[in-house]
């Protein structure tokens, strides 16, 4: 950076820094990602947290994603369909991210998920779904 815009960027960082902020009026949201269940829960001020509920009046979600032809569901309705084609369901996806295709982590969701398909991709070498 040129020795003329230093003085300019100092002075718009001070300018931003000095402007009155509203964080004390804003709501956090946080998101619990583990490898089963998914929580969310907003924290504002003056409100105790509180952890939302899903369209099932429940406060955990199921990661589970459904691709089957047209159509897409997530959560509980991708387990429900589990049950008749579980090709089309992928679930505990978070032990395989960024994972090699080697990896002992894709040896053993191989072995508890038979019906899915794990490739290496040719370039990085990490793992992709082969889906009908």
């Amino acid at each position: 950076m040129g020795g003329r815009k230093l003085p300019l960027v100092v002075l718009v960082c001070l300018v931003l820094a000095m402007l009155p902020s509203g964080a004390g009026t804003v709501a956090v949201m946080s998101v619990d990602l583990g490898s089963e269940w998914m929580k969310v829960a907003i924290v504002k001020p003056g409100v105790p947290m509180e952890i939302v509920l899903n369209k099932e009046s429940r406060r955990k979600t199921p990661i589970a994603v459904c691709l089957k032809e047209n159509e897409r569901l997530l959560g509980d309705s991708a387990l429900g369909v589990s049950v008749k084609t579980p090709k089309t369901v992928y679930r505990h996806l978070q032990s395989l991210l960024g994972k090699k295709h080697n990896n002992l982590q894709v040896a053993l969701y191989q072995k508890r998920f038979p019906e899915h398909q794990l490739l290496e991709h040719p370039v990085r070498g990490t793992v992709y779904f082969k889906n009908s």
